[in-house]
């Protein structure tokens, strides 16, 4: 009787069948009497396999020289790796946690992440959190693909973990350290953010209510703060903050939070690797120089430039 297959315990040997059928290459197994045997060149579709008594399981990305690569076979690029880490961070357990289980310090992690770091991408194959995070992806694709094949052993996986890939918080987790863990988290995010350097304040390419909605949906991360965001924003007063969140159209243009929450957000964006949005290009065109970043008066006429849109 199987007990477990490369570290999995199996109940059945319908989940047998289904953890072998996901794994290529070598497998590892353990029967009930203790005796581990290997099975090599698994096929799902004729059941071939080569026992080998001597030999113990290396997962590809256990190997000392693991390169991570695409499809197509070309190594993985820094910048590739540092989005897929990103959205793993985003949907995954906290950054803390994943910063421990890589083996890197903090400082490391802070140069990797921050794209401007690197004026050539494939200098940052140098830090440390390269390799370290391509280990992390390939295992936890691994263990994402073993989830999706027996939805049993994804439940066994959350259990043992602790936690799913919604950060969902169990009953006799302790909410005092999950909490400060978050704040944590939510303290090192604003520090990468505010690391990405050469965003201007000269020309502003949001309108005001395209800002507030950032400020809000932000607030809504784990363990983020209106204090956090103040401080980020350059120790703002509170109450010009709670201005511009209620203020009307564009209003609030010459508030210090317009310049301040547009440099925010558009090094978020820098520092996600994400491209600007049809709402941003369409700004650019359409507001040459930027928005303005003084009030009108009420009343009295807007001069505008052959081809300037004017914006109320």
């Amino acid at each position: 009787i199987i007990e477990s297959i490369n570290g999995h315990q199996v109940s059945t040997s319908a989940e047998a069948v289904v953890l072998i059928d996901a794994i290529e290459g070598n497998v590892t197994f353990v029967v009930s009497t203790g005796t581990p045997s290997s099975v090599a060149d698994v096929s799902s579709n004729n059941g071939d396999a080569n026992q080998n008594e001597d030999s113990a399981v290396t997962m590809p990305w256990e190997e000392e020289h693991f390169v991570p690569v695409t499809k197509a076979g070309k190594q993985k690029s820094p910048n590739v790796i540092r989005s897929e880490l990103q959205k793993y961070i985003d949907g995954s357990r906290t950054q803390t946690n994943i910063i421990d289980e890589m083996g890197v310090n903090n400082n490391t992690f802070r140069r990797y992440m921050n794209p401007r770091t690197y004026k050539d991408q494939w200098s940052a194959l140098q830090n440390g959190t390269y390799r370290a995070a391509a280990r992390l992806l390939a295992k936890a694709k691994f263990e994402s693909d073993m989830a999706k094949k027996s939805g049993s052993a994804k439940r066994k996986a959350a259990a043992r973990d602790g936690n799913t890939a919604k950060k969902v918080k169990c009953g006799n987790e302790n909410p005092a350290a999950s909490n400060a863990s978050a704040k944590e988290d939510a303290k090192l995010l604003i520090d990468r953010i505010q690391a990405v350097q050469g965003v201007s304040d000269k020309e502003v390419y949001d309108t005001c209510p395209q800002l507030v909605a950032k400020i809000k949906k932000f607030l809504t991360r784990d363990g983020m703060t209106k204090a956090n965001l103040l401080r980020a924003f350059g120790n703002i007063n509170s109450n010009s903050l709670g201005r511009f969140l209620s203020g009307k159209g564009q209003d609030q243009c010459a508030s210090v939070t317009y310049k301040a929450a547009y440099v925010f957000f558009e090094k978020l964006r820098i520092m996600e690797g994400k491209p600007k949005t049809k709402a941003r290009l369409k700004n650019e065109s359409e507001q040459i120089g930027g928005f303005s970043l003084t009030k009108r008066r009420a009343g009295g006429w807007v001069y505008c430039v052959p081809g300037e849109q004017p914006f109320f």
